[in-house]
């Protein structure tokens, strides 16, 4: 297999299917899988069923942490010799040195990071491995199966990317969240702004949390700014168009879509509710 130049959305997703297969053939704790570019920006997230949803943002950061960092969880634990707190601090919580924080490299580059959150740290660093392993082989191991909630948070994501496809809107982000509004899933298309991804996210939050199209969120705060809003509530609170509550093969989940344009994220969520 040729060694890849970038961190694809296919690479990403091959890399997390590895991981899933390796935690289920071995019996290890459910947990969140995270791959991101070389700027720490998230490529592909996916959150197990049975997973904390805590687990979410903690892998995300391991992944951003290899990427930024270009060195593994483990590596940041030696070189600072107990002192990655002042690092952590330094980068606003972010940065951490627990293992299953892997760094992907192709030839001498770093192009992108893994992390994985859900098990003790010595799996969380097997998980990640096994994910690795996937980048450099022609045939990387797939699930026997997929938890029922991930498995409809996948479908809907890519029912949303077949539509844009179709009406020629892309490149965009996706992301899934459950009824609560906890981080399900994240897909970036390749050569989208890595920034969409926050916003597809608090789209898919807003819709989740108040159970209702995210730009109808707006009338919650009438006569105020939506930075106003946040103040009071939560900060992924965006009532912009793209976010819908819809159920979707027997879940509620909250779907967010970020492209270059707020309206047609909107329209695409109509589209897809009105086709379902």
């Amino acid at each position: 297999m040729s060694v890849p130049e970038r961190v694809t959305l296919d690479l990403a997703r091959r890399v997390i299917d590895a991981m899933i297969a390796f935690s289920m053939d071995n019996g290890l704790m459910p947990g969140s899988y995270a791959v991101t570019d070389a700027g720490g920006h998230v490529v592909a997230f996916e959150r197990r069923d049975l997973a904390p949803p805590a687990t979410a943002d903690i892998a995300i950061d391991k992944a951003w942490t290899a990427a930024t960092m270009r060195a593994s969880g483990r590596l940041l634990e030696v070189i600072t010799r107990g002192q990655g707190w002042r690092l952590n601090v330094k980068y606003g919580g972010r940065l951490t040195v627990i293992p299953g924080t892997i760094p992907i490299i192709a030839g001498s580059r770093i192009i992108g990071g893994i992390g994985h959150s859900g098990d003790s740290a010595e799996n969380d660093l097997r998980i990640a491995q096994a994910g690795l392993a996937a980048v450099y082989r022609e045939d990387p191991p797939k699930p026997r199966s997929i938890d029922p909630q991930l498995a409809a948070a996948r479908s809907l994501a890519e029912r949303v990317l077949e539509e844009a496809s179709r009406v020629h809107y892309e490149p965009l982000a996706v992301a899934v969240t459950d009824e609560w509004g906890g981080l399900v899933l994240i897909y970036r298309q390749d050569d989208a702004p890595p920034g969409l991804v926050e916003l597809a996210r608090s789209k898919a939050w807003t819709a989740s949390v108040f159970k209702m199209p995210s730009e109808r969120a707006r009338n919650l705060c009438p006569g105020l700014e939506p930075s106003a809003c946040r103040l009071g509530w939560n900060d992924r609170f965006l009532p912009l168009p793209g976010g819908i509550h819809l159920e979707w093969e027997g879940h509620a989940l909250g779907l967010g879509i970020a492209g270059l344009n707020p309206e047609e994220d909107g329209r695409l969520a109509r589209l897809l509710t009105a086709s379902h």
